[in-house]
């Protein structure tokens, strides 16, 4: 199993939808070399140290997938497995729930994954 980021447009870019100086630090790029740095500017900030993809400046990722604010995906076989939700109020991920979808995934998959 792999685990990686894919950083795609910004959500609240500075020039299109701040919201405040801490979270709208970067511009939304108007280019494919804008976005690489502004990913690994966030790769370090945040200190990230699972491989980090990004997304084209067509937003293909993005669209194909409904990344937005941020999703975990499982992707096996080639096909969506699973696309975790935030909770609708706080936003926020239940992670126990999203190891817990995997130890199961893993063990019904034992016979294959090996």
């Amino acid at each position: 199993m792999h685990f990686l980021v894919v950083y795609i447009a910004e959500a609240h870019a500075r020039d299109q939808w701040p919201a405040g100086k801490t979270i709208s630090c970067v511009d939304q790029p108007t280019t494919i070399e804008q976005r690489l740095v502004n990913a690994r500017e966030c790769q370090k900030n945040l200190q990230f140290e699972m491989p980090m993809l990004v997304d084209n400046m067509d937003n293909t990722f993005h669209l194909t997938y409904g990344s937005w604010p941020y999703r975990f995906y499982v992707i096996y076989d080639g096909k969506l497995a699973l696309k975790a939700e935030p909770h609708k109020d706080t936003f926020s991920y239940h992670l126990n729930e999203l190891d817990q979808w995997i130890d199961n995934f893993n063990q019904s998959h034992a016979h294959t994954l090996a």
